[in-house]
């Protein structure tokens, strides 16, 4: 296994105990671990273009281990009652989609390549930058105007990827 894959790995170990800290109210260390997370998710990308170590498995388990993470923080987050149910819901529903979509176009053309799109990227930037500023209790005004942004880019997004499986439905004929 490359480095950059075992940075991954060691990022998806992390959820569960970043999690617990969460839940425990051990705010300080479910701060820390979520930070190094984060720096994490892109110290694994450098680490792979520098070592040239791009692999099938790296380009599968790094978007995972961002979505576990986003996904259980966001849940711990509701769970807590510090988001709305219908925020959880948005996350929730655009990254079930994106699967069900994946899954509906690998069924009928074969191919199981997933394109990173700009507002994909854009979406998981913005889905940590409100974990952190809810993690370390940015000022109301500021948290929510990220908030309401992370949510818009959600959706757009969502509408993205579900354009683009029709693009590539539509090229069936």
């Amino acid at each position: 296994m490359t480095l950059a894959n075992k940075i991954t790995v060691l990022r998806i170990i992390a959820i569960p105990i970043f999690i617990i800290a969460l839940w425990e109210h051990y705010l300080l260390c479910a701060r820390i671990i979520f930070v190094l997370s984060v720096a994490s998710d892109a110290l694994d990308g450098i680490v792979a273009r520098i070592r040239g170590e791009r692999t099938p498995l790296g380009t599968f388990l790094d978007p995972l281990a961002d979505k576990l993470l986003l996904l259980a923080t966001f849940v711990a987050f509701t769970a807590l009652g510090t988001i709305p149910v219908w925020v959880f819901i948005t996350v929730l529903s655009r990254d079930m989609l994106i699967v069900l979509g994946w899954a509906v176009v690998y069924i009928l053309t074969g191919n199981p390549k997933i394109e990173p799109r700009f507002l994909g990227k854009a979406t998981t930037a913005l889905q940590m930058a409100v974990a952190v500023g809810k993690l370390f209790d940015f000022p109301s005004g500021i948290y929510h105007l990220g908030l309401h942004i992370m949510i818009a880019c959600t959706i757009l997004s969502a509408c993205d990827y579900v354009w683009l499986g029709n693009k590539r439905l539509g090229a069936l004929g």
